[in-house]
């Protein structure tokens, strides 16, 4: 679409996740817009903190949007709740910041987030690990929205 990081790229991604969450109720593809944008996210290593601490603020208004859209799918819920789970435990910091939003709000993500996978968010934070660690063959695994 554009260049990571510069800010025509930027734009344009705003829009593109402006329409999909407009007009978008299926549950897969919002399932894998999730997973695209933590994903992202992760990709981001070399971010200046500012910066990086910015897209993290960016990135929880996205997840609040697309979780919320999945919610009210058919087993969208449940599905949101798996898939959380599962990117808290294979992206490296992504449980840290969702216990962090979850604390900053609980109102607004308890309904999202059901207690099986607050309790997977709240074990990997606390360990600071992910299931795969850095060097196995499982590391650069990127969850899949398409199979569960």
């Amino acid at each position: 679409m554009a260049a990571p990081g510069d800010a025509p790229g930027a734009v344009l991604r705003g829009e593109l996740l402006e329409e999909l969450l407009r007009d978008e109720t299926h549950p897969d593809v919002l399932e894998a817009l999730l997973v695209a944008l933590v994903v992202r996210h992760d990709a981001r290593p070399g971010a200046a903190p500012g910066e990086r601490d910015g897209h993290a603020a960016r990135l929880r208004g996205a997840v609040l949007r697309v979780g919320t859209v999945l919610a009210r799918a058919p087993e969208g819920g449940r599905r949101l709740d798996r898939r959380l789970a599962e990117l808290a435990r294979t992206v490296p910091g992504f449980a840290a910041y969702a216990l962090a939003w979850y604390d900053e709000d609980p109102g607004v993500w308890r309904a999202l987030v059901g207690s099986g996978g607050l309790r997977t968010i709240e074990d990997v934070a606390a360990s600071g690990a992910r299931t795969a660690p850095a060097g196995t063959p499982d590391a650069e695994r990127v969850p899949s929205a398409w199979h569960s």
